[in-house]
């Protein structure tokens, strides 16, 4: 590979490789034991975008080193690492990001139940299979104002305008383009003659790209995740 193309790949490799990758998943382990005084919502945030952020990094690896691997699984992964990285960087800024982004989790499934009873009407659906859908979203309703979340209504906030309120709203639209040209079918990508070097190249920009996002969110959530264990609330 060109060593130009290295430099977050060794990054990412040395995260682990010195001991902050296990002293990460220590921080986590003891506030999930010990609050320390922070709210349990908010650990539990941190602690799943960490996890989800080893889990594709592990991915874009494995899918690097099989030489199966086709460059549009890199690409995938790699977008899924951008806005994992995006969250977690917005999640690190503030405790109120933390929690709008608690709430959102949701918002989302709301909207799945939404697309299901307007797909549902407009098929003709029977009442009892509407019905089963009004009273999922109700229960998921009624569980989150247990958890002290007035209203699952309203969209939830897009990754992008996250990136933009973090202060790099440009450079992720540009990464997130690029990203999603390759990571599913589009007509360049179906239309494009095979070429085993240019496709080579391209697995190594994308692996490198996505070290470079495992990097950005571990090292704003190792952050966050210290000042909490260091600093009771």
């Amino acid at each position: 590979m060109d060593s130009e193309l290295t430099t977050h790949i060794a990054a990412a490799e040395k995260i682990k490789s010195s001991g902050r990758w296990g002293a990460i998943n220590q921080k986590i382990r003891q506030l999930a034991a010990n609050h320390n005084g922070h709210e349990a919502w908010q650990i539990q945030v941190l602690g799943a975008l960490s996890f989800k952020n080893f889990s594709e990094y592990l991915a874009l690896k494995k899918a690097y080193e099989d030489s199966g691997s086709e460059s549009s699984l890199l690409a995938w992964r790699a977008r899924n690492l951008l806005e994992i990285s995006v969250w977690s960087i917005y999640c690190a800024q503030s405790k109120e990001n933390t929690r709008a982004f608690y709430e959102d989790a949701g918002r989302d499934v709301v909207g799945i139940y939404d697309a299901f009873t307007k797909w549902g009407k407009i098929t003709s659906q029977g009442n009892d299979w509407l019905n089963s859908i009004a009273n999922a979203k109700q229960d998921i309703s009624t569980r989150a104002a247990s958890e002290g979340i007035e209203s699952l209504e309203g969209s939830y906030k897009q990754v992008r305008d996250a990136a933009s309120a973090c202060g790099f709203g440009g450079h992720f639209n540009v990464d997130y383009k690029l990203l999603s040209k390759f990571a599913h079918p589009t007509a360049m990508l179906i239309m494009g003659a095979p070429d085993p070097e240019k496709e080579k190249l391209q697995k190594d920009m994308f692996y490198n790209d996505g070290c470079m996002f495992f990097v950005g969110a571990f090292t704003a959530l190792e952050g966050v995740l210290s000042v909490l264990v260091e600093h009771p609330a």
